[in-house]
């Protein structure tokens, strides 16, 4: 079985702001917020994800080699 590539920046970060529209698509639909509170949890929800992701994702990758 192939290894997992340890996965670069601009991929997290692409993943990151997938999740970050998504998330906040579905907030906006639920609760309607303004659009501060929308600004806001979408920078914290793409940096949340970007950083967690690239780092748990090269951790398991890191393990598997």
């Amino acid at each position: 079985m192939k290894q997992p590539d340890k996965i670069s920046w601009s991929r997290a970060a692409a993943a990151g702001l997938l999740f970050a529209l998504v998330m906040c698509a579905w907030v906006w639909i639920d609760r309607n917020p303004g659009f501060d509170q929308l600004a806001i949890r979408f920078w914290a929800y793409f940096v949340a994800f970007t950083f967690g992701f690239y780092f748990l994702y090269n951790l398991v990758a890191g393990q598997k080699r």
